[in-house]
């Protein structure tokens, strides 16, 4: 799940403002306002979209972006609702955002691209591969939250009128420090500026209320699931050994599902491979990915 959101009450933002974006990063989506897209090496022969998981952004890849960027084109993505991107009602399931990303590269003119999707981002990545299988290349799964049964019951609290919201917005704003903690195998990667950095991010105007519908659109893997085994594209899963939010029974049970799937387990590493075992991720990213 990566990290946290909400403080305040389940209210979206207003109106769109694309004001906190860099210049030069902002690409406005019909009904979903301005997203923050960052891009290196606009020339490379092929390209790959770099999607986060909940609660997060566009630097979750950020150890991983620049070595990246040596032999492809990346496309790094804050999904509608998160990171510095807009904040407005709408749906925020797997399946839509699969649907955010096809615009996405649509705007920056990528018939195809490679996938990677982390935590609850490889549900959207999976989601895409099953909606938008021609436009797949390979298929990139680090530490994914995408079977039904990894729901917490908070997230299926979410879809409870009246009680379940008020549970979910009051759970969410408690002890960030604390849960971030649970993403990592060594403590002392959660600095207080990485708790600074996901605190603003929950404070932000709407962050409660895109963390709700998102947590109800979860409701919605077991569909998808069962047709996991559809699809049809290469792909790589990426563990930690000691994950301890997605545990790495699940990269197991995933590898068993998709038809074309290689499982590479990383040794004393949590849930966020990109920070904690970057070397050993850019050698499976960059092995699997990048053509001689």
């Amino acid at each position: 799940m990566t990290a946290v959101l909400g403080a305040g009450c389940a209210t979206f933002q207003r109106q769109p403002d694309g004001s906190r974006i860099a210049a030069g990063e902002r690409l406005d989506l019909p009904g979903r306002g301005a997203v923050r897209v960052i891009e290196r090496n606009p020339g490379g022969r092929e390209t790959v979209l770099l999607v986060h998981g909940y609660g997060a952004s566009s630097a979750s890849f950020r150890p991983v972006l620049d070595e990246l960027a040596g032999s492809l084109r990346v496309i790094a993505v804050d999904l509608p609702g998160f990171g510095a991107s807009d904040r407005l009602e709408g749906d925020y399931s797997p399946n839509a955002l699969a649907d955010d990303l096809a615009r996405i590269l649509d705007a920056r003119g990528v018939a195809r691209a490679h996938l990677v999707g982390h935590s609850w981002g490889a549900s959207v990545a999976l989601a895409f591969a099953l909606r938008h299988a021609d436009r797949l290349g390979k298929l990139v799964v680090i530490s994914g939250w995408v079977f039904d049964d990894q729901l917490l019951p908070i997230m299926r609290w979410a879809g409870v009128p009246g009680v379940g919201v008020a549970i979910f917005t009051a759970f969410f704003p408690q002890a960030i420090g604390e849960r971030l903690y649970l993403n990592f195998h060594d403590p002392a990667l959660v600095t207080e500026a990485v708790v600074d950095e996901v605190r603003a991010q929950a404070d932000r105007e709407g962050s409660t209320a895109v963390a709700l519908a998102a947590a109800r659109g979860m409701a919605r893997l077991a569909d998808n699931e069962r047709r996991y085994r559809d699809i049809a594209a290469e792909a790589l899963l990426v563990w930690g050994a000691a994950d301890r939010v997605s545990r790495p029974a699940f990269g197991e049970r995933l590898s068993r599902t998709l038809p074309h799937a290689r499982l590479v387990v990383l040794p004393a590493c949590g849930h966020i491979p990109m920070w904690e075992c970057t070397g050993g991720t850019l050698a499976a990213l960059r092995g699997f990915l990048v053509r001689d």
